[in-house]
């Protein structure tokens, strides 16, 4: 079975085209677990009618409002499937989006470096999002197959479940928010994903979404911010790599007028080198949202 999981926050609007892609699923080997991270519009009343309507399996799990790592956390450690997949409130799947993954768990279960699957995803008029350019690579870590086999744009990451659950979002007070790249880039350190050429995740990316936000979100959880970017730094061999994520550690410390900037580094050279362009990038980037916290 599978566990589609989505954390969701006043998404009462987004979530009937979710549950209608579900409903029509050509396979149903799955559950969905919703984690509501604090709603305050109808979201627990339209998803206890679909309960009760009993077409697909569903659990529904309420938290008072906490934000998507900690939602995320939770829905891992509620997950009863073989695999794990997000798939988030505004978005959707085409209709045999399960019996696709189903089809290939054999071949993940066949090969112990294999943890997951990399899929495609389109948006809504059905233009690919997700591309990749070398056709000859089958299977590949996240990171490789950004850098060193032409991926471009978001994909659906399908991962084994027993994997997922090894690792979490770290929790900050105050804050709600770290890039999902803090926990991809632990789970490549375990093995590979199977490559399936196909789209089997649709997106729209709507005005309150992650992906249009992104900027603002970094800037109100700066803290998590750091601690991906710190994590990052430990984990990667590429010096140009380091010199990028230390301007971006130098750019969103400079933003809140930390101090100790260069103390605080993982790589105190790097980020003395970064720092002038740090100072550049946090005004052209924070620099509304700097001027706004001032006020």
């Amino acid at each position: 079975m599978i566990t589609v999981f989505t954390p969701t926050f006043n998404r009462a609007y987004a979530l009937p085209k979710l549950y209608e892609s579900l409903c029509s699923q050509t396979s149903s080997q799955f559950e969905w677990v919703i984690v509501d991270d604090g709603s305050t519009d109808n979201t627990k009343e339209i998803v206890l009618n679909w309960i009760n309507e009993r077409k697909i399996d569903i659990r529904y799990i309420y938290q008072p409002n906490a934000g998507k790592p900690v939602a995320h956390n939770r829905g891992v450690a509620e997950a009863k499937g073989d695999m794990f997949v997000c798939v988030d409130s505004d978005d959707y799947l085409v209709p045999d989006a399960i019996k696709c993954i189903m089809n290939c768990i054999k071949k993940i279960q066949s090969k112990k470096d294999l943890i997951g699957i990399l899929a495609f995803r389109m948006h809504a008029d059905k233009t690919p999002i997700t591309r990749i350019s070398d056709n000859s690579v089958k299977a590949c870590t996240l990171s490789d197959a950004y850098k060193r086999h032409g991926l471009s744009g978001d994909t659906m990451l399908i991962f084994k479940t027993e994997v997922v659950k090894r690792f979490e979002f770290p929790v900050v007070a105050g804050e709600k928010f770290i890039p999902e790249g803090y926990l991809y880039n632990k789970i490549d350190k375990i093995g590979k994903l199977l490559i399936l050429r196909k789209c089997l995740y649709v997106c729209e990316y709507l005005d309150d979404g992650y992906t249009k936000n992104v900027s603002k979100l970094i800037f109100n959880n700066y803290k998590s911010y750091v601690i991906h970017i710190n994590a990052r730094l430990k984990e990667i061999d590429k010096g140009f790599d380091k010199l990028f994520d230390s301007i971006r550690y130098d750019s969103v410390m400079i933003a809140h007028h930390e101090k100790r900037i260069i103390r605080k580094a993982v790589y105190p050279l790097l980020a003395i080198i970064g720092y002038i362009p740090g100072v550049l990038i946090a005004y052209r980037r924070y620099g509304n949202l700097m001027n706004s916290d001032k006020k």
